[in-house]
């Protein structure tokens, strides 16, 4: 197992994180007897199907998401579908991508903790037979390189019966201009080995559709940029030990590379990239291409940096600089601009409208995300931040979080238990990962100022997460150790469910904890400047 250990660390209870082990290793799909080179495909939960029938009816569907009028639906053979129907679907959607999806964002950090806890090889292989070749047991292609027939929502191209006839589209120029091969397409960010799950039933139009059909074909920056930049590259450095020694040719540099040239074109005139291509059409028909995401472009930013310090090191690719310079410069300069001093927080990010292409702002439920704090100190750094803004701003910045999105917040003590997702005052959800996050970037701020406060509040958070997060069960006779992702139901208003289930991003984030290991930073140490 490779670990790291700095001098920081403060007394505490001290954890074992090879305790994950059988988790990480077993919580898989079956193996595919069609791609047995394939290996078993990790899974983002373990979802066991008694928890959905404990999900009562008003919570099945998010009020603000629940369908009030009757739809056609094209799959229906374009029959009229009334409200109960559709929102029956909504929630067996949900099922069962959780049940046997993957978000590529939780492989990457199941690669990087499965790496550290000695299962390099385990690790190397999901890269090579899955989302390297993008591929997986029914799907020959999870990549979003269907050619560009134009912008629905611009009004470029149609697609009624919403088969995705009108492609995907990167950035600006004609329709071959936009469209990418395979090799540098984003992958879809979530995956899976099935496209029909038989036995199941499409509520909509049972007579007529035999089973409930994979539906989540939406490739995203931040799902990517973990996918083919921060997960194998960290992968690679704990294989080699060091930049120096990763081979030219791995797998790591050519997934990076070959990402990297997707990139330039999709740089927005606020800076950062484009949370999608276009014709990623979300819930009422709304484009993600048309988005920029904060937390997105912090996990860009952090795998970028990697690249690059990697390539420097070896002195490789050296015709990649320019094109990493004007990446890292642009979203370096749209993470600052989400900076809101009114707020005091960074915001999550924006949107252009497609009639006018006027960037605005998110507001309301939008505005704030936790992550876009401490993921964005971690990698941006307090030094920098306290730059731009002033002296006082990051700790401003922490205190704003606790204060917004603590859970268990003490306002005379500035305490929490833990964190949450968003605006939590009401909501008291706490998150197993999110809450990790702020423990990694407390000690890189421990790191930074010396300041051995920060680091016994991550300790705090850490024991919480043991205390109240932590599940032990038997699957298979197998038992399993784990953190849930959250402590109860709740709908994040960036567009997902919380649920009490054990996770994969959990868990793996307590590894690097548990580890001493701060994904964020290539070779893992408590910094953010290289």
């Amino acid at each position: 197992m490779f670990c790291l250990f700095f001098f920081f660390v403060v007394a505490s209870a001290i954890y074992d994180p090879a305790v994950f082990s059988n988790y990480l290793k077993y919580n898989r799909g079956p193996q595919c007897s069609a791609r047995p080179e394939q290996i078993q495909m990790p899974l983002s939960y373990y979802a066991p199907a008694d928890y959905w029938n404990t999900i009562s009816p008003d919570q099945q569907v998010p009020k603000e998401r629940e369908i009030t009028e009757a739809e056609i639906v094209p799959a229906c053979a374009n029959q009229l579908i009334q409200p109960g129907p559709l929102n029956a679907y909504q929630f067996v959607t949900e099922r069962y991508l959780t049940t046997v999806g993957l978000n590529i964002y939780d492989g990457a950090v199941h690669s990087i903790a499965s790496a550290l806890l000695g299962f390099t090889d385990m690790a190397i292989q999901y890269e090579t037979t899955i989302i390297s070749p993008g591929k997986t047991c029914q799907f020959g292609d999870i990549r979003g390189d269907a050619p560009c027939k134009g912008v629905i929502n611009s009004g470029e191209c149609t697609d009624p019966n919403q088969s995705g006839a009108c492609g995907f589209c990167y950035g600006s120029g004609s329709n071959t201009d936009r469209t990418l091969p395979k090799t540098n397409a984003w992958s879809f960010r979530m995956i899976s080995d099935y496209w029909l799950l038989q036995g199941t039933v499409d509520p909509r139009c049972p007579s007529i559709i035999s089973g409930w059909i994979w539906n989540d074909y939406r490739p995203i920056l931040g799902e990517n940029a973990w996918a083919f930049l921060i997960g194998p590259l960290q992968v690679a450095f704990i294989k080699y030990g060091s930049a120096t020694s990763i081979p030219d040719t791995d797998i790591s540099i050519t997934m990076g590379i070959n990402f990297l040239a997707s990139l330039p074109r999709m740089v927005t005139s606020v800076g950062g990239v484009s949370y999608s291509p276009k014709n990623n059409m979300g819930f009422q028909n709304s484009d993600g291409g048309f988005d920029v995401s904060t937390e997105n472009n912090v996990s860009l930013l952090a795998g970028l940096k990697m690249l690059k310090y990697v390539l420097v090191q070896k002195n490789i690719h050296t015709d990649q600089f320019a094109s990493l310079e004007y990446l890292i410069g642009n979203v370096t300069n749209f993470i600052k601009s989400s900076y809101s001093p009114s707020l005091g927080y960074f915001r999550q990010g924006g949107s252009y409208s497609a009639s006018t292409g006027q960037f605005t702002w998110h507001t309301g439920s939008d505005t704030f995300a936790v992550d876009c704090q401490t993921w964005t100190i971690s990698v941006i750094g307090p030094k920098t931040i306290d730059g731009w803004f002033g002296v006082g701003t990051t700790d401003m910045l922490w205190s704003n979080t606790k204060k917004i999105g603590g859970y268990n917040y003490l306002n005379w003590a500035d305490s929490v238990d833990g964190l949450g997702f968003a605006n939590n005052s009401d909501s008291q959800v706490f998150s197993g990962e999110w809450s990790l996050g702020g423990v990694n970037m407390l000690r890189i701020l421990t790191q930074a100022t010396g300041n051995s406060s920060y680091a016994a509040e991550g300790s705090s958070i850490r024991d919480n997460v043991s205390l109240q997060l932590t599940n032990i069960i038997t699957v298979n006779q197998i038992q399993y150790t784990a953190i849930n992702y959250a402590n109860k139901r709740y709908w994040i208003p960036f567009g997902w469910w919380s649920n009490p289930l054990l996770s994969t991003a959990s868990t793996s984030w307590a590894v690097f904890i548990d580890s001493n290991f701060n994904p964020l930073y290539f070779g893992g140490k408590y910094l953010s400047d290289y």
